[in-house]
């Protein structure tokens, strides 16, 4: 089925012009941007399903979720109500921050470029276009008894339809800003979820509306004797689980040079501890890593109260001058880094880079880029998800107006930040 094509159908005249009105813009503008939200939501979920921790936190979102076919039949009607708009654009943005993490600001910037609205606008479209779509899935599930593993080979199929329906300047920045250009070119072959995890049925809500949490105290014994029989029941689901459950939502931001230099004194010290288990509530703390390892303060600041948002600066994390090449002490850096990951099963990551050493045809910008996608690689290589780390390279760092010739000029850089997206 043509996915795309189906949740297109949801953008009638009424829909358009009310989702216009509420962000303030121009309708024929608002379509486009509407119809490139569809193409990019889909293309975000098919991604999603090439890991098996993305199939099951898909699943699990859309049947624990608030979101079914109820409301996609009421989403005109819902959009008559600037509060239920609201509220609905909310829900449904902290939904696309859950399930594509790193991905919402990126994903905003491009329909605001490619539409040509505010890219405030852009965040609010995509937050009522999510709920659609998970509800849309919902039915789907529904109808056709559909368990984690079909609904992952569902949206490895609408690769196809994603090339033929979006519009080719849409697409070139959707491989670019989603990262998918390897998945456009070659296809999609969707993780199996293991055969030890128990698949849930998916049961029908009656409609669209926030459920009223429980206190009483026989609610807890009921939600604490589930939970020890699940253990019991499948011992290596639960360690999914605990990776696909409460990512917090955040709003990703602009990259400050304000930044936290974790240059060490002692660079032959390197973190190599086995990383340890911790509750299901809260981060699990790697063994602490010894001053002047590559990844101490980093590790530090992960132990710390401190919300996430930090950027810290790896010099270890170099390159050989003007190339592609790691330097020496990059690889046992990514090893560090990689068991940090491993022992912060909640940890997410963006890997920031700048270079200023780049040679013509290449420009800092591409160089700053392919260096950081090299070292995103490495750290797959390592064994970390795919979908915790975000990329992404700004040249030299440096902008000026070529035409004041008054204004001072900052040193342009050459380095790798590891930003801590959520903790």
């Amino acid at each position: 089925m043509n996915l795309v094509a189906v949740l297109k159908e949801n953008l009638t005249d009424t829909v358009v012009s009310r989702a216009a009105y509420y962000v303030d813009e121009n309708p024929e503008k608002t379509r486009t941007a509407l119809e490139g939200i569809v193409c990019t939501i889909v293309a975000g979920l098919m991604k999603r399903t090439t890991t098996e921790i993305g199939v099951n936190q898909l699943f699990n979102a859309i049947q624990k979720g608030k979101y079914d076919g109820s409301l996609v039949a009421s989403f005109p009607d819902l959009l008559k109500d600037p509060e239920q708009v609201s509220r609905l654009a909310e829900a449904g943005s902290n939904s696309i921050s859950h399930l594509l993490p790193a991905m919402k600001s990126s994903m905003g910037t491009m329909i605001s470029s490619y539409a040509n609205i505010k890219n405030s606008a852009a965040i609010t479209l995509l937050g009522l276009m999510t709920p659609v779509a998970l509800g849309t899935l919902h039915q789907l599930v529904l109808e056709k008894k559909m368990d984690a593993d079909a609904l992952a080979s569902l949206l490895a199929d609408q690769r196809d339809r994603i090339v033929e329906n979006t519009p080719e300047r849409l697409l070139d920045k959707m491989g670019e800003g989603l990262n998918i250009q390897q998945l456009l070119a070659l296809g999609v072959t969707p993780a199996k979820r293991s055969a030890t995890i128990e698949r849930p049925v998916l049961q029908e809500r009656p409609r669209f509306v926030p459920e009223p949490d429980e206190d009483s105290n026989g609610s807890l014994a009921k939600w604490g004797i589930g939970a020890l029989v699940l253990v019991a029941l499948a011992g290596g689901g639960y360690y999914i689980w605990n990776n696909t459950q409460n990512y917090s939502d955040y709003e990703e931001t602009a990259i400050s040079t304000d930044y936290k230099d974790s240059t060490a004194t002692d660079s032959t010290k390197r973190l190599t501890a086995t990383p340890v288990s911790g509750s299901a509530t809260a981060p699990v703390s790697a063994t602490p890593a010894a001053a002047g390892t590559a990844t101490a303060e980093l590790a530090a600041y992960l132990a710390s109260p401190e919300p996430a948002g930090r950027a810290f600066k790896q010099p270890f994390l170099a390159f050989e001058k003007g190339s592609l090449t790691p330097a020496a002490t990059t690889q046992p850096a990514i090893t560090e880094l990689a068991n940090l990951l491993k022992a912060n099963p909640r940890l997410q990551i963006q890997l920031i880079g700048y270079a200023n050493d780049a040679t013509l045809p290449m420009t800092n910008k591409v160089l700053s880029t392919k260096r950081v996608y090299v070292l995103k690689q490495q750290l797959i290589d390592a064994g970390v998800d795919l979908m915790r780390i975000d990329a992404v390279g700004f040249g030299t760092g440096v902008r000026y107006n070529p035409a004041d010739t008054s204004a001072s000029r900052k040193p342009t850089r050459r380095e790798v930040l590891v930003k801590v997206v959520t903790k």
